[in-house]
């Protein structure tokens, strides 16, 4: 039974009824590996972890042709963790269907795309994923330990109740804007008069991608909420740049970032994020290579800054189209917290990490 006939059963029975689609598709990765990680003052941790080299997932994703260059798009992914059996994203104590992204919306061919429900930010799905060659995996190597957009302390990377619009394509660029109107659950339920407790988050993108020259632009903001113990807070602002050039040989990736009011002392502090990597193809081999640095890390209140830098390296070795195996080492500085001497300090975390990872 083939990929389409699969993922029409499966609309199906979440649907109640059975209806005809087109170009419905199931696909998904399983990735798992064995990971070693030693922070600073704590005991090494070894296991069988999922997802190290690329999020396991499966998903559905389709759309219907209504003429006059009009299409009815939609995509339900949901994370899972290999190493357990579960689901892998949770929503405070419930754990979520489709965490990962769940959409449905309309695509023009001359006015663009609008999707509407829980969707990457542009600073996670565009820059994240393009500009780092390690994207958004591979343990501490990924750009969410750097650069500001991680779910719990930036402006988010996956958005809860989004509107979401991106133009065409017109000689390599593209632009897009995005509304949240709470990044994380339901829109909260005010009386009349009463301030806004829920965040929402406006996502911004452009883009430029032709020939061997990609160049990603994104500006998120996160709102203070507007209840009277957080009447002093500022909204979280993240702006990132990035750029990668394919030599042929080697493809370079350069980024910057600068995130804005989050847990400083002041509205007037910022932590800049910087990224140098390297991606190295041949053949059926694959060298990756990167160092971080965040200055300016404003999140221990009360202490004394503390930066961040790090390097990372990754090997993968494609077995077939579908299948590859993978190794990766990571260090970075002072980016864990451990008690020692009755203080809380700054450590460093090394990772190394192998596996084997399957598309489908």
């Amino acid at each position: 039974m083939n990929k389409t006939l699969i993922a029409a059963a499966l609309l199906a029975g979440f649907a109640g009824a059975a209806q005809a689609q087109s170009n419905v598709t199931l696909y998904g990765i399983a990735d798992a590996g064995f990971v070693s990680s030693k922070n600073d003052g704590q005991r090494a941790t070894n296991g069988i972890d999922s997802g190290y080299a690329g999020g396991s997932r499966w998903g559905i994703r389709g759309s219907e042709d209504l003429g006059n260059g009009l299409k009815a798009n939609f995509q339900l992914e949901s994370g899972i963790n290999i190493d357990q059996g579960t689901t892998g994203q949770s929503l405070g104590t419930t754990s979520r269907l489709f965490g990962r992204t769940a959409w449905v919306g309309l695509q023009s061919t001359s006015l663009g795309e609008l999707r509407l429900g829980r969707q990457d930010s542009f600073a996670f799905g565009w820059f994240g994923s393009s500009i780092n060659p390690f994207g958004n995996a591979y343990g501490q190597a990924q750009s969410q330990t750097i650069f500001g957009f991680n779910a719990t302390g930036g402006t988010g990377d996956r958005l809860d109740n989004t509107a979401l619009y991106m133009t065409p394509v017109f000689a390599g660029f593209q632009a897009g804007v995005g509304y949240s109107f709470n990044a994380a659950g339901a829109e909260a339920t005010v009386a009349s008069g009463a301030a806004r407790t829920d965040q929402r988050v406006i996502t911004s993108g452009l883009r430029y991608n032709n020939g061997p020259l990609a160049v990603v632009f994104t500006y998120d903001q996160r709102n203070a909420p507007d209840s009277a113990a957080a009447a002093a807070s500022s909204d979280i602002k993240n702006y990132q740049l990035g750029a990668t050039y394919d030599f042929g040989v080697v493809k370079a990736h350069a980024g910057y970032g600068r995130l804005q009011n989050y847990a400083f002392r002041s509205a007037s502090e910022k932590e800049n994020a910087y990224l140098l990597g390297l991606s190295v193809p041949f053949g059926a081999h694959a060298l990756l290579a990167t160092y971080q640095r965040l200055d300016n890390r404003n999140k221990n209140l009360g202490r004394e800054d503390n930066n961040i830098d790090g390097f990372a390296i990754a090997y993968n070795y494609k077995l077939s189209k579908r299948t590859m195996v993978y190794a990766a080492a990571s260090q970075y500085s002072d980016s864990v917290q451990y008690t020692g001497a009755a203080a809380t300090r700054t450590g460093d975390r090394r990772e190394l990490g192998f596996g084997i990872q399957h598309r489908f």
